[in-house]
């Protein structure tokens, strides 16, 4: 029986197609079957990314970041211990050189040798030799210290390395919200999403991404539990929805503590983190500032 019967004509030729209804459910159920899969495929892939991006490799990878920066920053350290230490020969060959030093400065006199015997051959090349090497070295000092100090400032205070581990389910900027009257910015159906949302498992650990003093934490209205950490004048992090808090107002911390862990407490339909920061109190993308000790690390190799 024929249930659909469809005709285009032209004017040489008329092509029909019939279906029944019969054929009509074939095709139904195979677009559903393709959606079927294609939902299975995407979740599978959110549960594949969940358990590759695991919280002990983003902490691990964390570490051996900060440990290549400090062994890079120690440089500066080096230079001006190497820079200590030709002083002290230099001194010593100074003291060697003036027999006539006050007492207790001069260098004792080898055995057998007084102490108003000649210089031995050879001591002022050496002495000019050292003298130009600590010249060197001094300005290279400088100049490493010169470089590394504002890194080290900046890289103690900026937000740099990931918050959590997990996929992005939320970009910043304009979004619809999840809810349809309110979302966490007080908004109405399109809002401003003022942070991303990282998403994984309940109670997934979350880490501050800077050095700072916690000046909120508790119950945040529509961010549910949840803490604000100032890392500068300028710069602050925000840390939403979590479903335990681990730290009080007044507390300071070091890039890579754990301050809580993921939930899903206030306005949120599943288990997420909602992390802001915010410059001059004001939100600002931070997906930039995800990757930032990663691409200081490569710059300093470099340099």
């Amino acid at each position: 029986m024929r249930w659909l019967t469809v005709m285009v004509v032209f004017s040489h030729r008329t092509f029909r197609w019939s279906l029944t209804r019969r054929n009509l459910l074939w095709a139904i159920g195979l677009v559903l079957g393709f959606w079927a899969l294609a939902m299975i495929g995407s979740g599978y892939g959110f549960w594949a990314t969940k358990k590759i991006m695991s919280f002990g490799r983003l902490q691990k990878e964390t570490q051996e970041q900060q440990d290549q920066l400090r062994s890079s920053l120690d440089q500066a350290q080096a230079l001006e211990n190497e820079v200590t230490a030709l002083r002290k020969q230099h001194t010593d060959l100074m003291r060697l050189l003036d027999p006539k030093a006050p007492a207790g400065t001069a260098l004792p006199a080898p055995p057998g040798q007084p102490s108003s015997a000649p210089v031995p051959p050879g001591t002022q090349e050496k002495l000019s030799r050292l003298r130009q090497d600590l010249d060197y070295t001094a300005k290279q000092a400088a100049v490493v210290r010169a470089r590394m100090e504002p890194v080290i400032r900046a890289w103690s205070h900026t937000p740099s390395i990931p918050p959590t581990a997990g996929y992005l389910s939320s970009g910043y900027g304009v979004r619809l919200s999840p809810f349809m009257r309110k979302n966490e910015s007080d908004d109405g159906l399109l809002g401003y999403h003022s942070g991303i949302d990282i998403s994984n498992n309940l109670d997934t650990p979350v880490q501050v991404t800077a050095d700072g003093i916690v000046v909120e934490a508790g119950w945040m209205d529509r961010y549910g539990w949840g803490a604000r950490v100032r890392h500068s004048e300028e710069q602050e992090t925000l840390y939403a929805h979590l479903n335990h808090l681990n730290v009080v107002l007044g507390q300071r911390l070091s890039r890579g503590d754990i301050l809580g862990t993921m939930g899903r407490s206030g306005n949120a339909t599943g288990v997420h983190l909602h992390y802001e920061v915010r410059r001059n109190g004001q939100p600002v993308n931070p997906q930039p500032y995800l990757r930032l000790q990663r691409q200081w690390l490569q710059a300093i190799r470099k340099s």
